[in-house]
């Protein structure tokens, strides 16, 4: 079981979800909407709890590949590690993508922490587009409780890193280009995951093209509505924070 708190978000995935490719993409059309967590001015690390996987106070996280190295305080070295990270991507697992971009928001500097976010998101999409959904299982299965942290680690943290990303639209609109534009160099899954079932490889290709087609429609979205996204954003007291 995996038990998701988020300031005033608090999730128990004790159940069997229906979670979809479709259900997280939403969360790039959703970006611009109300969310009390968005709206708050968060001084401190970003208050999330996802037990076992992570916990923001004390910081302690239990899994992925450099769940060592996230501990670190030091900005310098948080940047150095996220070029690290850049330079053998498809030999990092998508947790520590979802860390990375917290621990930039922790450490200020945000730009990084919105790109990171959905770089890991679009590989979340594509993992479980991949997964073979009869070898998923319940509550216990690597491959179920991943699936429902991925969906939920973006409702729950997705409010703040947005509301940040989206304050020089502009510029927001052009991370979601770099990240439809790096789709194509996704690999398998398969080595990250050895204990996973996943689809043939062959359907990668398809899986990738599906995301990016999805991205491209959410790009042109955002261009023809900058103007009423904006405003939007005002009214409900986001821009800026």
């Amino acid at each position: 079981m995996c038990y998701i708190r988020c300031a005033d978000i608090s999730i128990h995935l004790t159940f069997k979800m229906k979670i979809s490719k479709s259900a997280i993409f939403s969360a790039f059309i959703l970006i611009l909407t109300f969310s009390s967590a968005s709206a708050q001015d968060t001084k401190e690390r970003l208050p999330f709890y996802a037990a076992p996987y992570y916990n923001s106070d004390p910081l302690t996280i239990s899994i992925g590949k450099y769940k060592t190295e996230l501990l670190s305080e030091d900005t310098v070295k948080i940047l150095a590690l996220a070029k690290k990270i850049k330079a053998d991507i498809n030999n990092t697992d998508i947790e520590s993508l979802l860390f990375l971009s917290l621990r930039l928001y922790d450490l200020h500097k945000k730009d990084d922490a919105f790109y990171w976010f959905h770089i890991a998101k679009a590989r979340a999409i594509i993992f479980i587009g991949m997964l073979d959904t009869a070898y998923v299982g319940g509550i216990g299965s690597e491959a179920f409780e991943l699936k429902e942290f991925f969906a939920t680690f973006s409702q729950a943290v997705g409010g703040y890193i947005n509301a940040h990303g989206f304050n020089d639209f502009d510029k927001g609109v052009a991370v979601f280009e770099k990240v439809k534009g790096d789709i194509k160099d996704i690999r398998s899954f398969k080595v990250l995951y050895p204990n996973i079932h996943f689809k043939d490889d062959s359907k990668l290709e398809e899986e990738k093209t599906a995301t990016e087609k999805n991205m491209a429609k959410a790009i042109a979205y955002f261009k023809a509505n900058k103007e009423e996204l904006i405003k939007k954003r005002i009214e409900q007291g986001i821009q800026g924070k």
